[in-house]
C-alpha cells in the first residue's frame, strides 16, 4: 500500500477547536482574534497579561538539508513539537509563514510533511491571515509613489532620481520579472535582451540611473526567480 501524500494526510486530520489548542498552551480564549475556523491572531494584549509567567526554553531548529523526501527543518520542528507534548510536556511550535512561490513548485511549502505537518495545509500555505498580501500591497504603492515622483520630475521630496533603488516585491517566483524594464514616460525603451545589473543592490530591485531624456530617468528593474 502506498504511502499517502501530504495533502491526503492533511485532509484527513481531525482538527482541534482552538480555544481548546489555545487553553493548551495557557491563553484564554478572550486573548484570540479569530481568522475563519482555522486560524487565530493572539492579541497583543497577551504580552502583558501574561508577562508574569515563567520563562520558557526554547530548541532553534535550523540550517538542516532537506532529504530526498523532504524532511527538513519545518518537519523536524514539528515533529519535536508533537514528540514533546506525547511525553506530556508543554510544547508549542513557531515557525514562519510559508512563502506562495515553492508552494507552486516543486519544493512545496514550508508546513512540514508526512504526519509532521501544519494544517489545514491550503490555509497555511496561501493566505493565513492575508497579513503578507497587506504587506505586499503597500510596499509596491509605496514603490509607485516613488516612480511616480521620478516620472513628475519633483523635487518636493528632495529625491536624489540617480540613486534610488526601491524593490518591487512579490510572493511568487515568476521568471518574467527577469528582464522587464518598463521605461519613463520619455518614450525610452530600455533594452530587454540586456537586464540592469542590480548589484550591490538585491536582485529584482528597481534602480534608476541617468539617461538622456526629457524627463533624465529610465526606471529599469531585473530579477530573478
Amino acid at each position: 500500500m502506498a504511502f499517502p501524500s501530504d495533502l491526503q494526510i492533511a485532509r484527513k486530520a481531525q482538527l482541534k477547536p482552538l480555544k481548546d489548542i489555545a487553553a493548551g498552551m495557557g491563553i484564554g480564549e478572550h486573548l484570540l482574534e479569530p481568522y475563519g475556523e482555522s486560524v487565530v491572531k493572539i492579541k497583543l494584549a497577551a504580552m502583558e497579561e501574561l508577562r508574569d509567567r515563567p520563562k520558557a526554553k526554547y530548541v532553534v531548529v535550523s540550517a538542516i538539508t532537506p532529504t530526498p523526501l523532504g524532511e527538513g527543518k519545518t518537519t523536524t520542528t514539528v515533529g519535536l513539537g508533537q514528540a514533546f507534548r506525547h511525553i506530556g510536556r508543554t510544547a508549542t511550535v513557531a515557525i514562519r509563514q510559508p512563502s506562495m512561490g515553492p508552494t507552486f513548485g516543486i519544493k512545496g511549502g514550508a508546513a512540514g510533511g508526512g504526519y509532521s505537518q501544519v494544517v489545514p495545509m491550503e490555509t497555511f500555505n496561501l493566505h493565513l491571515t492575508g497579513d503578507n498580501h497587506a504587506v505586499t500591497a503597500a510596499h509596491n504603492m509605496l514603490a509607485a509613489m516613488v516612480d511616480n515622483h521620478i516620472h513628475h520630475n519633483d523635487d518636493f521630496f528632495n529625491v536624489d532620481r540617480h540613486s534610488v533603488g526601491f524593490r518591487r516585491v512579490m510572493d511568487v517566483n515568476d521568471r518574467a520579472l527577469r528582464t522587464s524594464s518598463p521605461a519613463s514616460a520619455s518614450g525610452l525603451m530600455a533594452s530587454l535582451a540586456r537586464p540592469v545589473s542590480t548589484s550591490p543592490l538585491p536582485r529584482r530591485s528597481w534602480r534608476y540611473s541617468r539617461s538622456p531624456g526629457r524627463f533624465g530617468t529610465c526606471a529599469s528593474v531585473s530579477g530573478a526567480s
